[in-house]
C-alpha cells in the first residue's frame, strides 16, 4: 500500500466511521465515505467530523479502494445491511466493523446466523461473497478511537486490536492497515474466531495488549 496512493473506503458515516477516517487520514491514506445521505448532503457533516474525507455514492465507495490498498470497512447498523448492495463491495476486502445489539432489527439472513449462535461475519461472508471479509476494528469503542491510534508509538505500545478471517492475505492486508492507523494488530484466527470480539465476547471494549489477545486466539 503506498503512502501516496493508499485509498480506503468506508460504508457508514456514523461516529464509528468518521473516528475510523480520522485515523486514516492521519497516517496519510486517503478516503471515500459513503452513507445513506447523498454526497452533496454528506459534505458539511464530513467537514466537522473527518475534515478531509470524500463523501462518494454507496455504489462508488469501493472504486479507488480496488485499485490502490483494496479495502473498504463495513461501519454500518447491522439493522441497515440490506440497504447496502454486494456489488458495491465485490472485489475487495471487507472490514467487518459491525456489531449486534439486543434491540436492532436485523435482516432476516443476519438474524437466521445469530439465532443458530453463529459469528455474524460469517454470514457476511456469505451475503457479500464477492468479497473477502475479515472482522476487525469492532472491539474497541468509537470514543476511545482518536487517543487510542498512535502511529508514533513502538509497535509493543499500542493498543493492540484482533483480526479474524479465513483468507491469510486478506487478514494480513487488515494488519498492515491498523499498523499504519497506529495498533498493533493480533490475529486470532478464522472468522469464526471472531466470536471472542462481539459484544458479549472476552476482548470486547476492554485496553488490550497482544499477550491479552493471544490468550484467546486460535
Amino acid at each position: 500500500m503506498s503512502e501516496l496512493e493508499a485509498v480506503v473506503g468506508i460504508l457508514g458515516a456514523g461516529r464509528a466511521g468518521t473516528a475510523f477516517a480520522r485515523a486514516l487520514l492521519r497516517a496519510g491514506i486517503a478516503v471515500d465515505i459513503a452513507s445513506t445521505r447523498p454526497p452533496r448532503a454528506l459534505q458539511h457533516h464530513l467537514k466537522i467530523y473527518a475534515p478531509g474525507a470524500e463523501p462518494v455514492l454507496g455504489a462508488d465507495v469501493a472504486a479507488r479502494a480496488r485499485t490502490s490498498s483494496g479495502l473498504v470497512i463495513l461501519a454500518v447498523p447491522q439493522e441497515e445491511l440490506d440497504e447496502v448492495d454486494p456489488d458495491w463491495v465485490a472485489g475487495t476486502v471487507l472490514i467487518d466493523a459491525t456489531n449486534t445489539w439486543q434491540d436492532e432489527l436485523l435482516p432476516g439472513w443476519l438474524q437466521a446466523a445469530v439465532d443458530e449462535q453463529l459469528p455474524t461475519s460469517m454470514a457476511l461472508a456469505g451475503r457479500f461473497g464477492a468479497a473477502r471479509v475479515v472482522k476487525a476494528l469492532n472491539h474497541i469503542a468509537h470514543t476511545e478511537f482518536d487517543d487510542a491510534a498512535q502511529p508514533g508509538a513502538e509497535l509493543t505500545q499500542r493498543r493492540a486490536l484482533a483480526v479474524a478471517g479465513d483468507d491469510d492475505d486478506a487478514r494480513g492486508l487488515v494488519m498492515g492497515l491498523l499498523v499504519r492507523m497506529g495498533f498493533d494488530p493480533v490475529s486470532v484466527g478464522g472468522l469464526a474466531a471472531g466470536r471472542i470480539m462481539e459484544p458479549d465476547g472476552p476482548l470486547f471494549n476492554r485496553p488490550l495488549r497482544r499477550e491479552d489477545i493471544l490468550r484467546f486466539a486460535r
